[in-house]
């Protein structure tokens, strides 16, 4: 079944307007039918957006000619898009050298003379492929059926526990707990349309949460970078919270230095390397204990995303610091659960090891 994707294109010139329309309104790109409103108003454009859910928005960028290097009117649009709503932009003109720094997963720039109507379709089918039209109103959907089901099958249903004198805001907490916990991976992955997240393998994105909240208070498992380094909170976080005594004036926090694990890259290790020299099972397999973190409780690994590299965190580079030189930091981004408690409890039982020497089994038989 074709699904639409609705476009609104802003083009101030009537032949461009009416040539797009007439070429790809109503046409089809993969399993997506294609429908066009388009108006000429660069100043109307904001207010059309938010009058309708466009998936899509399409966008020229000079009122006039663009050899005659007028108002960028598009940059205006984007800007008071940004500022109001999400909808994926693309930026098709027949100048586009002013905004090709504005290119990015949510943003495409398309040259009419170079790429011309190729090139768009092949940007919104980019665009399609990853979902992105989409996310918004699929989270809108399933937000919207979990209001419903909350509020007319629980509180409604249970009125007789739920009455109005005790009504208060925390039924809206309840909600959103409720809301928030309803988001296993498996409808995670039906809201974004991400077949690659299976129920029994881990995607790397499932390790982190990104990027970091820079008002929040630091946690366990937070990664940080100086420099070129790249280290790891293992310090608990209950103790980075902020105390207040009964005149509302603040006692401090427990932390006082502050425990790091420094991290190293995986493509340093001896096991990388042996493996890209030998392309052997055996160092395939050495390999892969690191990355499942299975080599021992000693190491931890964090997979690579488009704000970290592959990393090893081994727990024996260890460095305390004070916590006022957090802020010297870059707050790159958090180990989400269960990966920040496996990293913990990793680090636990490396550390809570009791060892005694191997017995003489040898002498033992003998003597049987």
């Amino acid at each position: 079944m074709m699904k639409d994707i609705n476009i609104l294109y802003i083009e101030d010139d009537k032949e461009n307007r009416e040539g797009l329309i007439s070429v790809l309104s109503g046409n089809s790109i993969d399993d997506y039918s294609l429908q066009i409103d388009a108006i000429e108003n660069f100043e109307d454009g904001i207010e059309k957006v938010i009058s309708k859910d466009y998936h899509i928005i399409v966008l020229d960028i000079y009122k006039g000619k663009p050899e005659e290097n007028g108002e960028q009117a598009g940059l205006n649009v984007l800007q008071e898009i940004q500022n109001k709503c999400f909808i994926p932009v693309i930026f098709y003109s027949g100048n586009t050298s002013n905004v090709t720094e504005y290119k990015s997963q949510v943003v495409g720039v398309v040259t009419k003379g170079d790429e011309g109507i190729e090139g768009l379709k092949l940007e919104i089918q980019r665009l399609a492929k990853n979902n992105l039209p989409f996310i918004k109103e699929n989270i809108h959907k399933y937000l919207e059926n979990e209001f419903k089901d909350y509020f007319w099958n629980i509180i409604h249903e249970e009125r007789n526990k739920f009455t109005f004198e005790k009504n208060d805001f925390s039924l809206g907490y309840l909600m959103l707990r409720k809301f928030g916990n309803s988001l296993s991976k498996a409808k995670i992955s039906e809201i974004i349309g991400d077949s690659d997240l299976t129920k029994n393998k881990v995607h790397p994105m499932e390790f982190y949460i990104y990027p970091t909240d820079a008002k929040s208070e630091y946690e366990s498992g937070e990664i940080l970078q100086k420099d070129d380094a790249v280290f790891v909170i293992l310090t608990p976080s209950c103790d980075f919270i902020e105390r207040f005594d009964k005149n509302g004036s603040s006692t401090g926090r427990k932390v006082g230095k502050v425990l790091l694990t420094k991290t190293e890259l995986l493509k340093n290790t001896s096991e990388f390397n042996d493996f890209k020299k030998s392309k052997k099972e055996d160092d395939k397999n050495k390999l892969k204990k690191i990355v499942t973190s299975g080599k021992s409780d000693r190491y931890f690994f964090l997979p690579e995303t488009p704000f970290i590299e592959n990393r090893i965190i081994d727990f024996q580079n260890k460095v305390m610091v004070e916590y006022s030189d957090l802020k010297d930091y870059i707050r790159l981004a958090k180990l989400d659960n269960p990966f920040a408690e496996g990293m913990i409890a990793s680090f636990i039982r490396y550390y809570n090891r009791i060892g005694y020497p191997d017995i003489d089994s040898d002498y033992i038989i003998s003597r049987i």
